[in-house]
């Protein structure tokens, strides 16, 4: 059994709830968020969990390794792969790793911000009453899903003793390590970018859309889903392009 706020007067769940009910019960925790936004417990959880991660990774890969491995997929001409070997190699591990935690927390705010502020803008034109603060609750929330891809990260860091373990590696639930492979560069990107826990958090946001504004699946799976449309298209457009 799930617990929800049925009333405004209700006191809010506590947070452990509401994480609880985004992946057992959504339809309740979107209520809960509906009543009582909150944001801060779940975007700091999510850059907590994914900092700590990345910085096992980087305490356990074999550095030199990986820099072989991140020029050996990089996009740089024969000509330039030196120079690029010395930039890499004048960082340290702790430099690179900080640079790769300073990306990780500014990435996933300014995704959720955007997020939020797309939201916002469409609940604005439409004349709606929710606000900014309710929409960038409801990203943050309907992230959570990057709490499994954490998870099989950590599973994946645990199975690889040798620290010979690509970045693209890493994260099991992505569409590439779940088998969709391609020889196209530009397309095989886009396959490392999303993941079943990104597709798992749009269906969430979807889901809040709807029931918070009380409009119909098209309506809203036009508008929730219209952005990530836009970006696949044209990522797929330059990859055959």
């Amino acid at each position: 059994m799930t617990a929800s706020s049925e009333h405004s007067g209700n006191p809010p769940l506590s947070k452990v709830a509401v994480l609880i009910n985004i992946f057992a019960a959504p339809r309740e925790a979107l209520q809960e968020l509906k009543l009582h936004p909150s944001i801060w417990f779940p975007l700091l959880l999510i850059i907590f969990c994914n900092g700590l991660i990345l910085a096992w990774y980087f305490s356990i890969v074999d550095f030199e390794w990986y820099i072989d491995d991140v020029l050996s997929t990089a996009n740089i001409a024969e000509e330039n792969l030196e120079e690029a070997r010395e930039n890499f190699e004048s960082m340290s591990r702790n430099t690179m790793m900080g640079f790769s935690l300073l990306g990780s927390v500014v990435g996933l705010s300014a995704i959720f911000l955007v997020q939020a502020v797309y939201l916002s803008l469409v609940a604005a034109l439409r004349g709606d009453r929710f606000k900014f603060r309710h929409w960038f609750s409801l990203v943050c929330w309907a992230s959570a899903p990057i709490l499994l891809s954490v998870i099989g990260m950590a599973v994946t860091i645990l199975l690889s003793p040798n620290g010979q373990l690509s970045a693209y590696d890493l994260d099991p639930l992505t569409l590439r390590n779940l088998g969709m492979a391609t020889d196209n560069a530009t397309l095989q990107s886009l396959y490392n970018s999303i993941s079943l826990a990104m597709i798992w958090s749009v269906v969430i946001i979807l889901l809040g859309y709807r029931q918070w504004l009380e409009t119909s699946w098209p309506r809203a799976s036009v508008t929730v889903l219209a952005p990530y449309l836009i970006i696949v298209g044209v990522w797929a457009f330059l990859a055959f392009s």
